[in-house]
């Protein structure tokens, strides 16, 4: 009998702490509803970040510049027994987007009147790009004469590499003439030449 009386209060204190908890859970379902934004259901789940870097990568757009620049300077040479190496070009002029310096070095064999060179080049300002010259048959220096001292000149294609400044991101290539005068073509002399030269091509920029 004592048993028997003692279980309908235990189920009561059972009965009465699910109600407590009940009573907390929505409680609490409604602090968050009052809390919580109109609207909040629907973007409480971010967008991947997979999803931003796609979107931010569409955002990209491609612009396309038609360069040219003409300058002038000076080249110095260095004369050996199997070709020419230019140590140093270095020039000034105007190109699209104002005013630069070129510099660069090369050099070639110099087997014949027309020869192949190679070398790497470079615009500063503000506004720059640096570039590689590759020997092959489109890039050539052409002497007018047989025998120093005659005149050069020079043709070829250098690809862009790198940019600075509005040419941030540059790629492409660019065709280039000039011109300049040897005096001499003897194995371990030196000398400092005057030189033009023009560049032409489209860049593309990617912003």
């Amino acid at each position: 009998m004592r048993n028997l009386s003692t279980s309908p209060r235990i189920e009561n204190k059972g009965s009465g702490a699910r109600k407590a908890m009940a009573i907390g859970a929505v409680g609490l379902i409604g602090t968050l509803m009052t809390v919580a934004p109109v609207g909040a259901a629907s973007t409480s789940h971010p967008a991947p970040s997979s999803h931003v870097a796609v979107a931010n990568h569409v955002a990209k757009k491609i612009v396309r510049v038609a360069f040219k620049g003409t300058y002038s300077g000076t080249i110095a040479l260095l004369w050996s027994s199997s070709g020419v190496e230019a140590t140093s070009v270095v020039g000034h002029g105007a190109g699209t987007y104002g005013a630069n310096t070129m510099t660069g070095t090369g050099g070639g064999s110099a087997a014949s009147t027309c020869d192949p060179f190679s070398g790497t080049g470079a615009l500063t300002g503000p506004s720059g790009l640096k570039m590689k010259i590759v020997s092959s048959p489109k890039t050539q220096a052409c002497a007018a004469g047989s025998a120093a001292p005659t005149s050069v000149s020079v043709k070829g294609v250098a690809t862009v590499v790198s940019g600075t400044g509005k040419f941030k991101g540059a790629t492409g290539t660019l065709n280039f003439t000039g011109s300049f005068s040897i005096q001499s073509t003897t194995a371990g002399s030196k000398e400092s030449d005057s030189f033009s030269a023009k560049l032409t091509g489209v860049l593309t920029i990617k912003k």
